[in-house]
């Protein structure tokens, strides 16, 4: 019978503990401080939204609608989202109390009484305690597994503006599991089937870093295998692996001896080429596979670095030529590799020598899993204000790839084609964003091991989907059109005609020197001659970034 009380445990770890701001500021522990400031989540945001906040006044009471959404992939053609999920399970499952929003004010008092920040709007927080504790929020959602492209919305939160913003940070990062998800899925679709064990523990910063890593590497890649022990007890989906590293051998007075303790007291087994003679212990190792083969122990070799590629053939190779080449128990790992392209390598050098890769070959990888490429802007995640109670609203840029779709956005798939709709459009057929937080209740229950299960599902039902083309539909191009015309006015405003010609002629000294420069065929602005567009809207975007730049003395 089971006795462990999880649900009981789970708010220990997440309920703010009732303690005075007074006191924590005794506390010199950095351990216990860390762990109670994060557990504050009034406080989990940053300075700049308190402070945005703050000059909005009374429009922060305003409904507003934000869009999550990933601007980038990192394979120029899809996201696999995820941790978004945990994302809101984190902040929204354990109510906010009195304990918190007091502690939040002493701070932020401390803040302004020390020349900080102090801004903050304790009467909302305190609606909200008096309220039950549970934030306001209409929030839509994708779910975790689901492929998406660049720039589609992955979640829309609504309610007052400044609660709808203030998660901001906590909300971006689920980039880190989604890009990491993605990574884990385009490399799964070059090797074709999941032959990769993740050995990147020892490149995370931190134990949690790296299981949010192993968590989205199951839903993107499928991994079955990793180094890291926590990981295997946390996720039954995978198991530990096994080999042996450079301190091993130190303990033996040759290669050989190693190789063989190791052989006899293990029934399965790679032993590590990495040596100084790698092509020298790959031959050993095919030696001592011959004199074990009747017992039918699995030992395989883990070729580590050098020339893995050249490496890999040759051994394959010794094998078809020694007449081992069973596919249990006769693999090669590659390991050590830090490039996606560096495995299309081995697998093409492999394929072009008449092996199939998918029988023989086995990659052990760390960094690239887990940690290479792995920041924010490989996902250019965002996290803007598309829609008020007013109108809806967005974004200029000069980079039209960072405009969000102004509105309360969905993606609906339909004739085989990927819809970006309103939300108060007539539902056609199926729409990716879910609700998953309303009325102050979250939509997620509390099996999170299966919940891991069917992102991996989702990823598989959706991937293909990606690959349709994607158009808004008439009403939201309707809308975006309206808000871009709203903020190219309000450009047309600050860059007059007269201003950009007293501007330009007074970078190039005299009317006479401008207008000559107007006239002339000019092959860096698209091959046309500038005074044909000059008073187009057209033209005045175009040069708003370098008229800013101009304005602040930056001229080269």
């Amino acid at each position: 019978m089971n006795t462990f009380d999880t649900q009981s445990y789970k708010a220990r770890l997440q309920e703010f503990p009732e303690i005075s701001y007074q006191e924590y500021q005794q506390i010199s522990d950095l351990q216990v401080r860390r762990d109670i400031a994060k557990k504050n989540k009034i406080i989990q945001t940053d300075a700049y939204n308190r402070t945005m906040n703050h000059l909005k006044g009374e429009k922060s009471y305003k409904r507003e609608t934000f869009s999550l959404l990933f601007r980038r992939s990192p394979n120029k053609q899809y996201i696999v989202v995820d941790g978004i999920r945990s994302t809101l399970k984190d902040i929204l499952w354990i109510k906010i109390t009195q304990w918190e929003l007091d502690f939040a004010k002493a701070f932020y008092a401390d803040q302004k009484a020390r020349w900080g920040n102090g801004y903050f709007d304790a009467d909302m927080r305190q609606d909200v305690v008096d309220n039950g504790g549970f934030i306001p929020l209409d929030i839509k959602a994708v779910e975790d597994g689901t492929v998406l492209k660049p720039k589609e919305p992955v979640m829309l939160v609504s309610g007052p503006a400044e609660l709808a913003a203030i998660y901001e940070p906590i909300f971006l990062r689920s980039f880190f599991k989604s890009i990491v998800a993605t990574d884990a899925h385009y490399l799964e679709e070059i090797i074709w089937q999941w032959r990769v064990a993740e050995f990147g523990k020892r490149a995370a910063p931190n134990e949690d870093f790296h299981l949010d890593a192993v968590e989205a590497n199951i839903i993107g890649g499928g991994l079955k295998n990793t180094s890291n022990d926590t990981a295997a007890l946390v996720y039954p989906q995978v198991l530990s692996g096994w080999t042996t590293a450079h301190r091993y051998f130190a303990c033996y007075p040759t290669e050989n001896d190693a190789f063989i303790n190791a052989i006899e007291k293990c029934d399965k087994i790679a032993l590590l080429v990495d040596l100084v003679d790698s092509y020298k212990w790959i031959d050993k190792i095919i030696e001592l596979k011959k004199k074990y083969r009747a017992s039918w122990k699995v030992i395989w070799m883990r070729l580590d670095s050098w020339d893995l590629v050249d490496q890999a053939v040759y051994a394959l190779k010794k094998l078809q030529k020694n007449w081992m080449l069973d596919p249990k128990i006769d693999k090669i790992v590659v390991a050590d590799i830090s490039t996606v392209d560096d495995v299309k390598r081995v697998e093409d050098a492999v394929t072009a020598a008449w092996f199939d890769p998918k029988d023989w070959i086995q990659y052990w990888l760390g960094w690239l899993l887990v940690a290479r490429n792995k920041t924010r802007d490989a996902l250019s995640a965002a996290y803007k204000l598309t829609n008020t109670e007013d109108w809806a609203t967005g974004k200029l840029s000069n980079d039209i790839d960072k405009e969000p779709i102004p509105g309360d956005t969905n993606i609906e798939i339909r004739d085989n084609v990927r819809y970006i709709v309103q939300e108060d459009e007539e539902v056609m057929w199926e729409r990716l964003l879910k609700t998953v937080y309303k009325n102050w209740v979250l939509n997620y229950d509390n099996n999170d091991i299966q919940a891991v299960n069917d992102a991996r599902d989702q990823l598989l039902k959706t991937f293909e989907m990606h690959k349709l083309e994607t158009k808004e539909s008439e009403k939201t191009k309707k809308i975006h059109a309206e808000v871009r015309d709203m903020l190219l006015s309000n450009l047309d405003d600050y860059i007059s005609m007269k201003k950009l010609y007293q501007t330009w002629m007074d970078l190039f000294g005299s009317k006479e020197k401008f207008e000559l420069r107007l006239s002339q065929y000019n092959v860096g602005m698209w091959s046309i001659v500038p005074s044909d567009i000059i008073d187009t809207r057209e033209w005045k975007e175009s040069i708003y970034q370098e008229l800013v730049r101009i304005e602040h003395g930056v001229l080269a």
